[in-house]
């Protein structure tokens, strides 16, 4: 086998017309995979989302912030202000903005692989991680988890072009872009730690890094941790007792709880993934049944002794950027998580190529075997993934993917533009809708209120002020049980999705109608 690129010496450019159209392929299939139907899949804002949506909003109008809304921090959505000025602040801005970002990270796993294996490696691990549906789901989400592969994956590009190069500043910039981890989101807290342990480990290997490089890159580090310290003292509930230092609360025996995590991180790949169903195909492993032989292939690749002292690069990452997952303590179903693991993909899908890899080069003295086989894996691949996307991921979303807030804002921006409407209660078909996701599609968001079920009464609706509209759930005959006296005021319409769908109840409010009673259910 070919040994790795030599420290100092860059991996050669391939020249074959062959590869150059194989790369172009794959860069197409990456990008229609992450934009086809982007509009309606998925289609439903929800919670997180519109943490995302308000944050940039905040930077919108200047106000500059830089705290964690939850466990969201600044850095993503100051990275995506240029995507949102021109693609604008909705859903789909957002998920455009994710995409770009996706794009990144795909060329950052293509630029390792090369300097790790050269030109079909990085080809083999950009098609690889351009399909699976673990990248494609979190890429098209519109949510700032798709920052920490990214900055992982540059930050290992850059260290690894370092041990080749001894370029000092891409030791600085490796641990710069680790550190910048403080700044997005908690599984990307520890990327620093991890690309200087994977620095350490590269030293005791034999190649070219010295203890006094490791200390440049903790040195660094601390500095470009700085305002993060400032950031947490702001609010230190949140870090350290709040939504972010709740997660590591132990709900029971540490030991046990550490044991049963350690058990669930191990088999996510293989056997039984996450079940939140916006971040998996619930339960489903993270890897498809073919990569996953392929990537257990992959790591005898890595241990042969050619490979050996060049596989930290892959294993300490892949491994240590499962530690935020692990150390979930308060909440047992939220482990394995495919959110908070999204760091160790790209060395998953490193491993999954080299796989392919060690398969070509046993094939080699077969005359067109090599090449046949590679074409069979790569496509079993890409077919099992856009099933596994877009005939399970996408079906298993709430309500089959059915938009309601979407649809009561269409329903509302065709209302006479001095109406005013009320939504009464939220929430009520598997947490949708969202009401700010119905305040975002709407054409007059000033004329759009909410009351609260349980609260609402004939005295209310006297309140109001006329034209108005009440919208609510569509399993209730009125918005509220105590409406019962003056129901004579609504006139109830039912609506539909339009696959026939229930999503929503709606009446214009007539006082002047006559007064009945009708039973409550």
């Amino acid at each position: 086998m070919a040994a790795l690129p030599s420290p100092g010496q860059p991996p050669p450019h391939s020249r074959s017309g062959l590869y150059r159209l194989a790369l172009l392929l794959t860069v197409t299939v990456a990008v229609l995979l992450r934009l086809l139907n982007l509009q309606s899949l998925q289609a439903e804002i929800y919670g997180d989302i519109v943490i995302v949506r308000e944050y940039i909003d905040f930077i919108r109008h200047g106000l500059w912030p830089t705290h964690f809304a939850l466990s969201a921090g600044p850095l993503y959505h100051y990275l995506i202000m240029p995507v949102i000025a021109v693609a604008g602040p909705g859903y789909l801005g957002l998920k455009i903005a994710s995409v770009a970002v996706s794009m990144g990270v795909l060329a950052a796993i293509f630029a390792v692989g090369r300097r790790l294996g050269g030109d079909l490696l990085g080809l083999l691990s950009l098609f690889v991680a351009s399909v699976s549906s673990w990248l494609l789901i979190f890429s098209r989400l519109g949510n700032s988890q798709i920052l920490v592969p990214f900055l992982g994956t540059v930050s290992l590009w850059l260290l690894v072009r370092f041990v080749q190069e001894q370029g000092r500043r891409d030791l600085v910039l490796s641990a710069t872009v680790a550190a910048l981890g403080l700044y997005s989101y908690p599984p990307s807290f520890i990327l620093a730690p991890v690309m200087a342990s994977t620095l350490a480990a590269l030293r005791l290997t034999g190649l070219r890094v010295r203890w006094k490089d490791v200390g440049i890159y903790g040195l660094t580090t601390l500095v470009v941790g700085l305002p993060f310290a400032w950031i947490v003292s702001k609010d230190p509930a949140n870090f350290l007792t709040g939504y972010i230092g709740g997660k590591i609360r132990p709900a029971g025996s540490v030991l046990r709880l550490l044991l049963e995590n350690l058990e669930k991180a191990a088999i996510s790949l293989h056997f039984r993934g996450d079940f939140v169903f916006r971040s998996n195909p619930m339960g489903r492993p993270h890897l498809d049944a073919v990569s996953g032989v392929l990537f257990l292939l992959g790591v005898v690749f890595w241990l042969l002794p050619e490979r050996r002292r060049w596989s930290p690069v892959i294993f300490v990452p892949f491994l240590l950027q499962h530690v935020p997952s692990v150390l979930v303590l308060s909440v047992s179903g939220e482990v394995p998580s495919a959110s908070r693991t999204l760091g160790a993909a790209p060395e998953a899908y490193l491993l999954v190529a080299s796989g392919v890899m060690l398969l070509i080069r046993l094939a080699a003295p077969l005359r067109g075997a090599p090449s046949a086989l590679a074409a069979v894996l790569l496509a079993a691949i890409l077919g099992i993934n856009i099933h596994r996307y877009f005939f399970e991921y996408i079906p298993g979303l709430p309500y089959g993917n059915t938009p309601i807030a979407a649809l009561v804002s269409s329903y509302v921006n065709d209302l006479p533009p001095e109406t005013d409407v009320y939504l009464v209660h939220c929430c009520w078909k598997d947490g949708m809708p969202e009401p700010k996701g119905i305040e975002y599609g709407l054409d007059r968001p000033g004329r759009f209120h909410q009351l609260e079920r349980g609260k609402v009464s004939c005295d209310t609706l006297e309140r109001l002020r006329e034209p108005a509209v009440l919208i609510w759930d569509f399993a209730a005959p009125l918005p509220d049980p105590a409406l019962a006296p003056c129901a004579g005021w609504l006139s109830v319409q039912y609506y539909q999705s339009p696959q026939g769908r229930p999503v929503f109840n709606a009446s214009p409010l007539r006082r002047g109608g006559a007064a009945r009673t009708i039973p409550a259910r």
